[in-house]
């Protein structure tokens, strides 16, 4: 009962909405790791195919966090979709301290805020959605 309690409340925990801190056990033994001055993780080389924030992060590649543990950037293992968007797999995201999408490689072309992004180059938007930047065809 006890256990099953504990487990309920680790999942409100996570459901709350309350960033959990990343820890170095991601981190790959032999690569540099490095911490905010609060003694959080910033950023390291992953030892493993890694699951942060909604994105699998490929193993042996940086990844980077913010201060309060979400994630900032990392090379994706697979696409990645939001809100339109096919990111492209093997390839740096980024993201807001929101959690909004900052940028990615297009692995289709796409059209946002009425013009076109060509697939294969990289995409930024504005923390509010709209388009920053994106290569147009030629």
């Amino acid at each position: 009962m006890k256990l099953i309690l504990l487990a309920l409340s680790l999942l409100l925990t996570i459901g709350s909405g309350k960033a959990l801190g990343v820890d170095a056990s991601i981190c790959n033994p032999g690569g540099t790791v490095i911490y905010y001055p609060n003694g959080e993780l910033k950023s390291c080389p992953l030892k493993d195919i890694t699951l942060l924030s909604g994105v699998r992060c490929n193993m042996y590649a940086e990844a980077e966090f913010y201060e309060l543990g979400t994630l900032k950037s990392c090379i994706t293992r697979d696409f990645f979709y939001y809100e339109g968007l096919a990111c492209n797999e093997y390839s740096t995201i980024s993201f807001y301290t929101s959690g909004k999408l900052e940028g990615c490689v297009l692995a289709t072309r796409v059209e946002v805020d009425g013009k076109i992004c060509v697939d294969l180059q990289p995409i930024v938007l504005f923390e509010n959605g709209r388009l920053k930047t994106c290569t147009a065809p030629r």
